[in-house]
Order: structure tokens, then sequence, then C-alpha cells
């Protein structure tokens, strides 16, 4: 080791000649083994193209002083700097190097703009930055080296390398960075690795790397420990060939931009931790086990070739939420007049998933219970997928949704190729899935809904908002679905069964349990037991089902069952129940009479064969018909029950003619009565008199024959009437019969 600076300047001399190594103690005082930059500069700037072959600068434990400098300068040989440090910036500005290593090294900061190196830029094991490490716009024809970096921008930035090109990867391992990492605009050949990394810049940007090129993976993850990033993340209009890793990265940030209105009434209260607008990753998206982000994750518009993983995730601020919650309360979540403030954790509107949305806890590494289980993901705030669409499934089965009074998930709009699971979810706050196109299943089994959207008076919008949404084939709302503010499935189109067996719909203040006006459905399953009969109203207007399976407690709702225009072709109930049961449902629930569920019940019993409950349908009609009417009305009404049953009862008619006449011809056995005319000769026949006078029109010669008094003048006239009254009834229930024929 040299002991003065004369051998110093001597030995660093013949070593870079002879491309060996100079060692010093850096635990040796800094006089010892101080290296001037200029000489260092010198050597690499005088050094002729073609002279001293094989010649190299390799400096280990060296203090260098004074200004180290090769600005816009060609240099072919290595340059290997370990453990030094530098009292002044190097200068590598519009340099070309052939190859440039400073590992472990302390630098006040490096110029290295439109720096070009031949091979890997090495800048890792230690190597320490006491300002920024300028490489906007460098090229590195290999791999930008920073595992293990730390690189101290303050409250500027720590690495500026907008526009850098690199043809391999960018290693940045366990960096650690305080200020912004600049690497905007940046085209990366290989991967970008920033596992473990920790990058901190409160309150601004912690990583831009708005319109990067990756065209291998971007990994974020805890490969060397867990990512973490204290600011925002951007990468908007981001491209990447293979993966976007985040697994069990931690992202806080409280950047707030500017409130955006959005629709339903409201404002999105995004302080994004990660922004990745229009991002396009051929590969998948992992923010997964152990992802947490306290700000907004956004990918509006993102483009995934395949798949988005959320499983194991926490998303958004459980502080905003909470005074979410206690702002809502008993009160409407919507005052009136105002404008509600709605923090928004995920932002997807638009993103496009070539695969699966897997959001779902699962078990890894075995079956039956055999392996770890993840936990499902855990959001607080608004999830948009408005426009989304998803080409696979979308698993959201147990997620977690926090968002009291707000529509926690809203996704108008949403498109999933095969099916969307919710089994089992929990979700404080409304779910908003309004148009939205299911290509398979909508599977909400066992999902618990509850603390849903307000209205300004008080009243809550539906837990589950599906109006005119497309489900190719199920939507399953059963297994212990609840639903305290009830579920709107209003125009929708369900091509093969919507069930809500045994489930809970309806709560304080919902004025609709169920909204099925319009439905279209194979099989509607409607099978509430007495115990749990909907809280509010349920309509059933214009839905059009072919089999309806219902119980005792679908009939008990506490606002009634709307059935107007309400078509199917056949129903069941568990326990099976007899006609009587179903229309005394039917006047339980329509205090106001409407012919169309009658008509309707009735044809379900012709068409199964059983016309004689179709009549019980038909007479309980009309005589709710005749019971609203007029006192006249209600006596006609009376009549043609009890006479021929509205028509559909005729051997009533019979029956009572019969009986008129047998009442009649005994009392006129007993009772004969003298001619009327003493020119005429009828012969006496109580009988024939009987008919003749109960059958108008028909005359068997003994009506008019004969003078009335007394007693059988009364008796006579009263079978005069009667024999109207039947024979006008009679005729109006055979015109009705013919009709219906």
């Amino acid at each position: 080791m040299p002991d003065s600076g004369e051998d110093v300047e001597r030995t660093v001399r013949e070593a870079f000649a002879a491309g060996r190594r100079v060692r010093f103690d850096p635990t040796a005082p800094r006089r010892g083994r101080t290296v001037p930059g200029g000489l260092l500069s010198s050597l690499l700037a005088d050094l002729p193209p073609d002279g001293l072959r094989g010649a190299a600068l390799r400096l280990v434990g060296a203090h260098v002083v004074g200004r180290f400098a090769l600005e816009g300068l060609r240099v072919d040989h290595v340059v290997d700097l370990e453990n030094c440090t530098f009292e002044e910036k190097p200068d590598l500005r519009m340099a070309r190097l052939v190859g440039l290593r400073m590992r472990g090294c302390r630098v006040p900061g490096l110029l290295g703009r439109n720096l070009r190196v031949g091979s890997d830029l090495v800048l890792e094991a230690g190597f320490t930055s006491d300002d920024a490490v300028d490489l906007t716009d460098a090229t590195v024809e290999g791999t930008l080296r920073l595992a293990g970096a730390v690189l101290h921008g303050g409250d500027d930035h720590a690495l500026l390398a907008a526009r850098i090109r690199l043809s391999g990867s960018l290693q940045a391992i366990a960096l650690r960075a305080t200020g912004e990492v600049r690497l905007r605009g940046a085209n990366v050949g290989g991967s970008v690795h920033l596992g473990g990394a920790r990058l901190v810049n409160a309150g601004q940007n912690a990583l831009d790397a708005t319109g990067v090129t990756i065209a291998g993976n971007l990994f974020c993850d805890a490969e060397g420990g867990r990512f973490a990033a204290e600011g925002r993340i951007l990468l908007d209009g981001a491209r990447v060939g293979g993966n976007v890793v985040f697994s069990g990265a931690r992202l806080h940030a409280n950047v707030t931009d500017r409130p955006v209105l959005v629709i339903p009434r409201g404002t999105a209260d995004e302080s994004a931790a990660l922004v990745a607008d229009r991002i396009r990753v051929e590969g998948n998206v992992e923010l997964d086990d152990g992802f947490t982000s306290s700000g907004t994750v956004r990918l509006p518009n993102a483009d995934i070739g395949g798949y988005l993983r959320l499983s194991g995730a926490e998303i958004g601020s459980r502080e905003v939420v909470e005074e979410l919650t206690d702002a809502t309360g008993p009160e409407p979540a919507e005052p009136a007049g105002e404008v509600q403030r709605i923090p928004v954790a995920l932002h997807a509107d638009g993103i496009q998933v070539r695969g699966d949305l897997e959001a779902r806890g699962a078990v890894n590494g075995g079956f039956r219970g055999g392996g770890a289980r993840d936990t499902a993901l855990r959001v607080h705030g608004q999830v948009r997928l408005v426009d989304a669409h998803v080409r696979g499934s979308a698993s959201l089965s147990g997620v977690q949704l926090h968002g009291p009074g707000i529509d926690v998930l809203f996704a108008d709009r949403l498109r999933v190729g095969g099916t969307l699971f919710l089994r089992n979810l929990r979700a404080h706050g409304s779910l908003r899935l309004q148009n939205a196109e299911i290509g398979s299943t909508l599977d909400c089994s066992g999902a618990t809904l509850l603390a849903p959207r307000g209205r300004p008076d008080g009243t809550v919008k539906p837990s589950l908002d599906a109006r005119v949404a497309t489900v190719g084939k199920d939507l399953l709302c059963s297994h212990g679905f609840t639903a305290a503010g009830g579920v709107r499935v209003r125009l929708a189109e369900v091509g093969k069964m919507a069930t809500f067996a045994g489930a809970r719909l309806g709560g304080p203040g919902s004025g609709i349990a169920l909204n099925a006006y319009g439905l279209t459905v194979q099989q509607l399953v409607l099978r509430l037991d007495a115990g749990q009969a909907p809280v509010g109203r349920v309509l059933l207007t214009r839905c059009a089902a072919t089999a309806v399976f219902d119980g005792p407690g679908l009939w008990a709702a506490t606002g009634g069952v709307e059935v107007e225009d309400f078509t199917f072709r056949s129903i069941t109930s568990a326990p099976q129940v007899d006609v009587r049961t179903r229309l005394r449902w039917l006047r339980e629930v329509q205090p106001d009479f409407a012919p169309g569920p009658y008509e309707q019940l009735a044809a379900v019993y012709r068409d199964g064969g059983e016309e004689e409950l179709a009549q019980l349908v038909q007479v309980e009609k009309q005589r709710r018909r005749f019971a609203e009417l007029g006192v006249a009305g209600r006596v006609w009404g009376f009549l043609q029950h009890w006479t021929v049953g509205y028509g559909y009862r005729p051997w009533l008619a019979i029956a009572w003619l019969t009986g008129f006449w047998l009442l009649g011809a005994l009392w006129f056995l007993g009772h004969e009565m003298p001619k009327l005319n003493d020119d005429e000769s009828p012969s006496w026949n109580a009988w024939l008199l009987a008919v003749d006078l109960l059958v108008p029109i028909v005359d068997l010669g003994q009506d008019g024959k004969w003078r009335f008094s007394g007693a059988s003048q009364w008796i006579s006239s009263a079978l005069i009437a009667v024999g109207w009254i039947l024979a006008s009834t009679a005729a109006a229930g055979a015109a009705r019969v013919l009709k219906r024929t």
C-alpha cells in the first residue's frame, strides 16, 4: 500500500497500465488512500485509443478528491471501483464507457445524462448516493444493477432515469431510495426486479414509471424482502411483455388527487397508491399474497393478457371508511342537496382481463385442508368495474367489502365471459351490477349484504342492483343469502334459473324487498318459509317464468306481492298447497281486485288437466269482481254465485229449477185452481203447471188457464220470477262458457 501522495499516484498509474487492482485499507486515514479525481480523469482521457492493451482502472477503498469527469469522452477500458468514496459528484454525462462498476461506492450524487455503457452498469452492493443519480436518456447495453443500493434524494429525486434504454434488465432488489425513482419512458429489454426494495417519497411519487416499456416482467414483490413504497407508484401507459407482480407488496400514499364527480351522484375520493391507467400487460397481474395498499389502486382501461389476482390483498383506507361509517348512522347516506364523498379503493373502469379475475380465498399446497389457506380480498372503499370485461370467470367468493352507505361494488355494464362468483361475500354497502352481462352464472350463494346505500328520504337502495342484467345460465341468491336493502333484478334476463330459496330479503328502510318487474327466466324459485317473509314489497309485475316454485314466506311479505301480468306455466310449492290456500294468498296480497292473476292461475290448472281447480279459481275471480261493484252489482253477483256459479257451475241452475219445480208441484197437487175461462176445458196437471210457470217463453198449455188466488197467487208469481232469474243467469253463464271455449 503506498505511503505518500506521490506513491499513490505512481501506484495507480502503474496498476492502470497493467490492468491490476489497487487495494486501499478502508479503515486507514483518508490521507493515505486519497486519489485525485483529476488523475483518474487524465488516465482515461489521455490514453490513445490503440495504446496499452489490457489497461483498466481498478480501485478498492480509495478516497477520490477533486473532480472525476469523463464528460463527452469515449473510454474503451473498464472502470471498476469498489468501496470507494467521492467528495464531488462523478461527471459521466455523454460519456461512452465500455464498462462501469461502482460496487459499494459512496458518492454525493452522480451525473450521467446521456451516458452510454457498452456492458453492465453496476451500482450495487451498498452503493450509496447522497443526492440524485442522474441517468436520464442513458443507454446501457447490458443490465443496470442497483441491488442493495442506497439512494438519498431527500425531497427531490433519488434516481433520474427517464427514457433510459437497457438491453438487459434492471436489477434493483433491496434498493433503498429516499426521493423519487424516475423511470418515465424507460425501455427495458429484460425484466425489472424491485423485490424487497423500499422507496420513500411521502406525499409525492415514489416511483414514476409512466410509459415504461418492459420486454420481460416487472417484479415488485417479496423477493429479497417485502417491497414497500411510501409514496405513489405511477405505471400509467406502461407496456409489459410478461407479468406484473406486486405479491406481498406494501404501498402507502397520501397523495390526494383533485376530486372527480362520478355517477351516481358523488365525488371520488382517490388518494392513489398505485396508478396504472391504460397499462398493457401481456401476462398476469398479481396483487396478492399479503399485498396491501392504504390508497387507491387504479387500473382503468388496463389491458391484461392473463389473469388478475387479488387474493389475500387488502386495499383502501380503514380510517376513511370508519369516518364514513360514523357519518351514516341512522341518517340518510345522501343528504338532500349535498354531494356524497365516495372513497374509492380499486378503480378499474374499462379494464380488459383476458383470463380470470381471482380474488377469493383458496387452499394452496393440498386438498381437504391439507395446505395453507389464503385469505380473500379485503377492501375498504368502493370497487369500480364499470365497463370492465373479464373474458374468463371472476371469483370474489369470500371477499370483504367495507363501504357502508355507498355502492361498494360499482360495476355497471360489467361483462364476464364465465361465472361471476360472489359466494359468501361480506359487504357493508350495495352491489351495483346494472346492465351487466354474465356469460354463465351469477352466484351470490351465502352472501351477506348489509348497510346499503341510502336515499335522501331515509329509505335505502337495493343491496344487489342487477337491473337489465343478462345472465346466461343461473342467478343464485340462496343458501343463507341476505340482502338488507333487497334485490333489484328489474327487466333482467336469466337463461335458466333464478333462485331466492331461503333468502333474507329487505330490512329497515327497504320499501321493496324484491323487484323482479319484467324479469324473464325459465325457473323462478321463491321458496321462502313462513319465518323468511321479505321485509317490504315483492314486485313480480310482468315477470315471465316457465316454472315457479314458491313458499308461504313469499306471500307473507310485509309490503305485499304485486303479481299483475305475472305469467308462468306451472307453479309448485314445498310442501304442496291446495288451490284454496293459493286463493287465500292472492286475497291477502291483492286488496284491490285485478283479474290477471286469477286468469293466469286458472290457465295453469287448466293446462295441467285440472279443470275443476281452474273452475274454482274462476269462481273466486268472479266473486271478487262483483264484490267490488255497487249494491245492485253485489246482489246480482250473489245470485250468479249461488245459481250458476258465474257460468262455471251450470248444474246449479238445473238443481235450483228442479227444487222449485218439486215445491210448486207439491203445492198445486193439494191446491187445485178453478178454470180461468169456462169456454175452455184444460186438464189440471200440477207437475206441468209448475214447469210452465218456471220456464219462461215455453208454453205447455197450463200457464194462463187457471185463476190463482190467495197463497197460490203468490207462489205462482214466485215461480215465474225464479224462472226468469234462473234463465237469465243460466244464459249469462252459457255465454261466458261459450266465450271461454
